[in-house]
């Protein structure tokens, strides 16, 4: 019986407006998954591999129609597996892209270089797979991204036309991702580079951590990416200390001057619900209330 591979992010699934409104993306992770899903063959194993944040799908993901061996992160994916086919599916662009939601592989990483050439989460998994001899067949993904991509697959555009005909047009891409004949790519034994943003590089070296930057292929990179939240973790706990000082410092006297909505849901929450990125949405509206940003 055959096999196919399917990691899945978030970022470019058909419809996401607003990595905050969990509700909304769960509707649409499942609505996309279960699309492409119906459209394999009974007689193909699925191995569903989640890559966004910590791995793990929603529930109602979990309760689909069909037998799906579920796979939390890249790192858990095994390769002793023989698949036939793989498929890339909601991946956004690089950091330096002009897409929605860009970004590589996490927000502190400036710029990732393979060979000397700036790639993004995309070519890095595709290059990973290539190591482990799996073909990708299909690409799903914005226009932007697919205008420079150059593998021989199919790639589906989640840009464009209404939703109905995009999911439409997902079906029979589907259909021809699981029917060509993909080869496997050759892969890149490369070096790569990893750019780290200003602000980690000065709280690397405050809190007197280590980061590797340097690592002589995707394999190696791909095995040291696990353990680079550590110290990002790190550095996130000292800015959300300072955050919190912060907010409180500069709270208005009256919320009722806080007109984005999306502020005042996060006001709502408890404050040990509330994320890095949270933490500083907020300090940043109270900052724009003071009259401008203030560097603290």
């Amino acid at each position: 019986m055959d096999n196919i591979l399917i990691i899945v992010d978030l970022e470019a699934i058909i419809g996401i407006e607003d990595l905050c409104d969990e509700e909304t993306n769960e509707k649409l992770l499942y609505k996309e998954i279960s699309t492409i899903v119906d459209f394999i063959p009974s007689s193909i194993n699925i191995y569903l591999c989640y890559s966004h944040n910590d791995g793990i799908l929603p529930d109602s993901v979990k309760e689909l129609n069909r037998d799906i061996n579920i796979v939390e992160k890249i790192k858990n994916i095994d390769f002793n597996i023989k698949y036939n086919m793989a498929f890339l599916i909601g991946f956004h662009g690089k950091k330096s892209d002009k897409c929605r939601f860009p970004h590589t592989f996490r927000s502190e990483i400036d710029e990732l270089l393979l060979g000397g050439k700036e790639v993004g989460e995309i070519e890095m998994i595709v290059n990973l797979l290539s190591y482990y001899n799996i073909p990708v067949s299909l690409i799903s993904t914005e226009s932007e991204v697919i205008n420079y991509l150059t593998y021989k697959c199919i790639y589906h555009d989640i840009d464009g036309e209404d939703d109905i005909l995009i999911y439409e047009r997902l079906k029979n891409d589907v259909i021809n991702g699981v029917n060509i004949n993909a080869k496997v790519l050759k892969y890149d034994d490369s070096e790569v580079k990893m750019f780290l943003n200003s602000h980690v590089l000065n709280m690397t070296k405050k809190l007197k951590l280590s980061i590797e930057t340097s690592f002589k292929d995707t394999i190696d990179f791909f095995k040291y990416l696990p353990n680079l939240h550590i110290p990002l973790n790190h550095i996130i706990k000292e800015d959300m200390e300072v955050m919190y000082k912060n907010i409180i410092k500069y709270k208005p006297k009256s919320l009722a001057v806080i007109k984005d909505e999306h502020i005042r849901k996060l006001l709502n929450k408890n404050i040990d619900e509330l994320s890095h990125m949270d933490l500083y949405e907020i300090l940043k509206c109270f900052l724009s209330l003071c009259g401008g940003d203030k560097d603290e």
